[in-house]
């Protein structure tokens, strides 16, 4: 037994450690989180000063054993758990567990680097309590809003409903913002600018002292066309400022999460989950090694190692002058100062020379990095600015002509930002120039863009709402719950989406208001710091919270009581009632149970609930209509006619004759996207994607016969769909598991042994969702049985 064990989280992170530690340590994984709130109830005790009742994870106990026993054999056990909050917490949680408080301490490192693991060992710690208190007051404060306000959702909109304390703030901004698109009205505008010289072009800025960006007013621009035709401008000030621009600093957890959308087409969870990879560890030519820095964090400070890393190679490959003479502080108080950002934890690892070793995804990610740090570390850009300002009556123009003096950074790169340089014209001032061509541009203003993933984070980041580890889960959570749909990678708010966002910002303002979202995320960094008491904080916010849903509930028990008619009527002529059940709102005929007409997708007024009565009568017609099917002017080899319909995982083709043909098929990716946008053009009622239909099959036939046919039995390919997208499968399936890459042409044989694990994973999901249906059940029937004694007492 080896004498001193390090407990990590995850198996790759334990293999990259023991490497480096040698054979007197032995290295275990956790796999994660080991001790939690229990899933099935609240599991905190409010009355008793908000105490956890923690449980061991389902299985984890017998991880928490063997740690245990190899604990006590042990003479020092180092708890190497991540740097943040959420890695502090598991660190405790073992501690608590083991119950080996002389052997117990905690070690920490930015990097999996032979130096950084050893100085760690060398510098234990203590387990830093205002760490765990901060993430036990976060996951508390998450789970009384999750418990306490998601089952009164449920009895007024359905079981999909769900309250988070920071997703529903993200929620509320993608509706906010969707309503100012909704209410945005294009106004036109004119921009004028004026050439001399040829190619010097000057904007207007002013006119008789006041400033001008776009003219709203066609009056103004018509008088200036007047006023100006055939005249010059009098150089009033030309003026040569020195400036320099900086490198983009190195990365943060937003900062890359953005980036690897907007370049790399990464979500925020892709991003974290392959950043993750890089940083526990991979295999180079034969050695485990850390890649990358921790990837949570809201730092972009950097080592003084790190800084003199870059300094050698920057001057032995491109020489010393374009060393950055800076060092980055970080600006925020709540940012620690053991944090850095996220950078290569050795740049001599160039990105194109390990390439082997990396996945696609891993090499583009590490790429990205790994160029971001080296940008980083460059000496700025140097230039000169003539500033030229220009002068007719009233009407005063400017310009600017940028000359680069010393290249810095822009040796190796160029952002969307980038700068434009020319050389100077010749020019005085008091010169007077003919206007060569006045330019007056019309345009119509635009509404804002919606958020994709990476704007939608920079817009969490910037309000304070969630930390580097929170922005990944928000942006999940949102579309799991099927709150926000994306089209076109940007968010689209559901009916579902809006129908929680405006219960919870009617009944619970605090929760629903950006500030305080915020002003909680720096209480809990006062709880961090050791200045706020976490069980204070847990009391301040609950007290205010059992108020809105006391009066919340008084509201669901007079909406249940309500009866609310529709101008949908039953078989016999009777206006049908609306009523919510488990999944959603439902119209339901008062003389037939049997008969119920669903209302997903059917957006309903507060304010027509109030009232009792609901107009839906068109609504339900058209719904009623998308489930028999649109007719589309498609029609396949055969002669068979298809219809879109919308099923359960969105929109697919159907024959009209399936219930003799029983043939279906997906409606491609391409076109799905056009549908919800309504650029599928319909005529006389029947949508026009035969041209789409039969490009896209095309493509998909072309790629076929590229890809020949199966090297491990000979028969062709076919395009199939899974979870990644597109792939090639041999037809010769079930007894040929043959996969092919589209894009790299990479062949992948399914074995009898992943075949194997892929169907006991398959059975371990339906036994977990079955016995989750079956604690569901009993949970409904117990609280059946506690409303029936509840009547009877009474």
């Amino acid at each position: 037994m080896a004498r001193k064990l390090v407990i990590v989280e995850s198996p790759s992170k334990a293999k990259t450690i023991e490497k480096i530690l040698g054979r007197n340590y032995e290295v275990v994984a956790s796999y994660g989180h080991v001790i939690d709130l229990p899933k099935t109830k609240i599991g905190i005790d409010v009355e008793n000063n908000f105490e956890p009742q923690y449980k061991v994870i389902k299985g984890k106990g017998e991880v928490l054993k063997k740690l245990k026993e190899k604990a006590k054999s042990a003479n020092a056990v180092y708890l190497a758990s991540d740097q943040d909050r959420e890695g502090e917490a598991i660190a405790w949680h073992i501690s608590n567990y083991i119950k080996q408080p002389d052997k117990v301490k905690r070690i920490e490192f930015n990097e999996i680097t032979k130096t950084a693991v050893n100085n760690a060992i060398k510098n234990p710690r203590d387990i830093n309590d205002n760490l765990v208190n901060a993430q036990q007051a976060r996951r508390l404060l998450d789970r009384i809003v999750g418990y306490k306000i998601s089952p009164l959702l449920w009895k007024i909109i359905n079981r999909n409903a769900s309250a988070g304390r920071v997703q529903s703030v993200a929620l509320k901004l993608i509706c906010d913002l969707e309503d100012e698109i909704n209410a945005f009205v294009p106004q036109k505008y004119w921009e004028v600018s004026a050439l001399i010289e040829k190619d010097i072009n000057l904007n207007l800025v002013k006119i008789a002292d006041e400033k001008v960006d776009k003219i709203f007013d066609e009056k103004v621009v018509k008088k200036l066309k007047k006023d100006l035709k055939n005249e010059s401008l009098t150089l009033e000030k030309i003026e040569v400022k020195k400036k320099s621009q900086r490198p983009p600093l190195v990365f943060k957890t937003s900062t890359l999460q953005q980036l690897a959308s907007s370049y790399l087409g990464y979500g925020a969870s892709k991003t974290m989950r392959i950043a993750q990879q890089l940083y526990e560890g991979l295999a180079i030519n034969g050695e485990n090694k850390g890649l990358i820095t921790y990837m949570r964090t809201d730092s972009t400070r950097i080592s003084v190692d790190a800084l003199n890393m870059a300094k050698d190679y920057i001057t032995k490959n491109y020489g010393e002058k374009y060393v950055g003479k800076y060092i980055v502080k970080n600006s925020k108080s709540n940012v620690q100062d053991a944090h850095e950002g996220i950078r290569p934890s050795d740049i001599n690892l160039v990105p194109d020379n390990i390439k082997a070793y990396l996945t696609n995804d891993q090499y583009r990610l590490y790429k990205l990095i790994w160029d971001r740090f080296l940008v980083s570390q460059f000496a700025a850009m140097q230039y000169e600015q003539m500033q030229i300002n220009a002068v007719n009556g009233d009407y005063n123009f400017r310009g600017t002509i940028n000359k680069v003096i010393f290249d810095g950074y822009y040796k190796i790169f160029k952002d969307e930002d980038e700068i434009k340089t020319g050389d100077f014209p010749e020019l005085k001032e008091g010169n007077v120039h003919p206007i060569d061509k006045l330019n007056v541009e019309e345009g119509i203003t635009k509404p804002p863009t919606r958020f994709s993933e990476a704007t939608l984070v920079k817009k969490l980041e910037s309000e304070g709402i969630g930390r580097p580890s929170t922005y990944a889960s928000i942006v999940e959570t949102l579309k799991s719950r099927e709150y926000v749909e994306l089209i076109e990678k940007r968010f689209h708010p559901t009916y579902l989406g809006y129908e929680v966002k405006d219960e919870l910002v009617k009944n619970f303002k605090d929760i629903m208001n950006v500030k305080f979202t915020a002003n909680m995320e720096k209480e809990l960094d006062k709880v961090e710091e050791g200045t706020v008491e976490w069980i204070q904080l847990l009391r301040t916010f609950y007290g205010s919270l059992e108020k809105d849903i006391d009066k919340f509930e008084k509201e669901i028990d007079e909406i249940k009581n309500r009866r609310i008619v529709s101008d949908v009527l039953d078989s016999e002529g009777n206006p049908m009632i609306l009523k919510t059940g488990l999944y959603g709102k439902y119209l339901i005929s008062e003389t037939n149970e049997n008969e119920k007409i669903s209302l997903k997708g059917i957006a309903i007024s507060p304010e027509a609930l109030k009232k009792g009565e609901v107009f839906v009568k068109e609504e339900v017609e058209k719904l009623q209509n998308n489930k028999k099917g649109i007719l589309t002017d498609y029609f396949d080899e055969e002669g068979n006619r298809y219809v879109l319909k919308v099923g359960r995982f969105g929109e697919y083709l159907e024959s009209e004759n399936y219930e003799k043909d029983e043939k279906r098929m997906s409606l491609p990716a391409e076109l799905k996207q056009k549908y919800k946008k309504g650029a599928v053009i319909e005529l006389d009622g029947v949508l026009q994607i035969n041209d789409e239909m039969k490009r896209l099959q095309e493509i998909d036939r072309k790629i076929i016969e590229e890809a020949g046919v199966c090297e491990f039995c000979g028969k062709p390919y076919e395009i199939k769909t899974g979870r990644f997208g597109k792939f090639l499968a041999c037809t010769g399936y079930p007894e040929c598991k043959t996969i092919k890459n589209i894009k790299t042409g990479k062949v992948t044989r399914v074995t009898e042994k992943a075949e194997k694990a892929k169907k006991t994973t398959k059975k371990a999901t339906k036994k977990t969702t079955a016995k989750a249906k079956s604690t569901s059940i009993k949970a409904k029937k117990a609280v059946a049985t506690r409303k029936s004694t509840a009547k009877k007492s009474k």
